[in-house]
C-alpha cells in the first residue's frame, strides 16, 4: 500500500509526463504543420503573361522566372519579375524590374522589392528616364507608383534624389518627391564652353 505522500509525488510525476509528452507532441508537429500551410497552390516556371485592353493592344507584359501563389493569402510571389507598361499614347514604355515581386488583391497591386529599376527611353522632346531604389508599389489599373525607401532618379547627366517617390505613368507623367530631394543639373555645352572662356 502507498502512503499518502507516495501517491501524491506518483500524480505530480504522472502529471509531469504527460506534460512533457504534450510539449513534445506540439514541438515535433507544428513545424510540420506549418510547412503544409505555406505550401504554394500553383507553381509556374518561365511565366510570361500579357494583358490587352478591349482594342486587343497590349497594356502590361508580365515575365518572371517563377511564380508561387498562395489562394488563402491571395498572394503570388515572383522571381526576378520584369513588368512592361506600355503608353496608351504610343510613346515609350516604361521598363520595370526587381528581384522579388508580390502579387497582391488578385493582381490589383503589386509590390517589387530588391534593386528595382525603371526605365523609359527618350521620345521627341521627352528625355530618357531611370529610377532606381529598393521597394515600389505599383497599383497598374490607376497607372501609378509609390515607394517610401530612397529613390534615385536619372535622365542624361542630371539626377535627383529623394526619400521616396509617387509616381503617375501614363500620359502625360508626373512624379512628387515627399520630403527633402537633392537635385543636380548637368551645365548645358553652351554653359561649359562659357564658363571655359571666361577662365584666366
Amino acid at each position: 500500500m502507498w502512503t499518502t505522500r507516495q501517491g501524491r509525488l506518483a500524480m505530480v510525476f504522472a502529471i509531469l509526463a504527460g506534460g512533457a509528452w504534450w510539449l513534445l507532441r506540439s514541438l515535433i508537429e507544428e513545424p510540420a504543420a506549418r510547412v503544409r500551410e505555406r505550401a504554394p497552390n500553383h507553381m509556374v516556371w518561365d511565366l510570361d503573361a500579357i494583358e490587352t485592353n478591349t482594342d486587343g493592344r497590349p497594356q502590361r507584359h508580365l515575365v518572371a522566372d517563377q511564380l508561387r501563389q498562395y489562394a488563402a493569402e491571395d498572394l503570388a510571389e515572383l522571381d526576378q519579375p520584369r513588368l512592361t507598361l506600355f503608353d496608351r499614347e504610343g510613346g515609350p514604355p516604361w521598363k520595370v524590374e526587381s528581384k522579388q515581386g508580390f502579387l497582391l488583391s488578385k493582381g490589383e497591386e503589386i509590390d517589387l522589392r530588391d534593386e528595382v529599376r525603371i526605365e523609359r527611353a527618350g521620345a521627341g522632346p521627352n528625355r530618357s528616364l531611370r529610377l532606381a531604389t529598393s521597394q515600389l508599389r505599383l497599383w497598374p489599373k490607376r497607372e501609378y507608383a509609390q515607394g517610401d525607401q530612397p529613390v534615385r532618379l536619372a535622365s542624361d547627366d542630371d539626377w535627383l534624389t529623394a526619400a521616396g517617390v509617387r509616381l503617375w505613368y501614363a500620359h502625360p507623367s508626373r512624379a512628387e518627391f515627399p520630403g527633402r530631394a537633392h537635385i543636380f543639373v548637368a551645365p548645358t555645352p553652351t554653359e561649359k564652353g562659357n564658363a571655359g572662356s571666361a577662365a584666366p
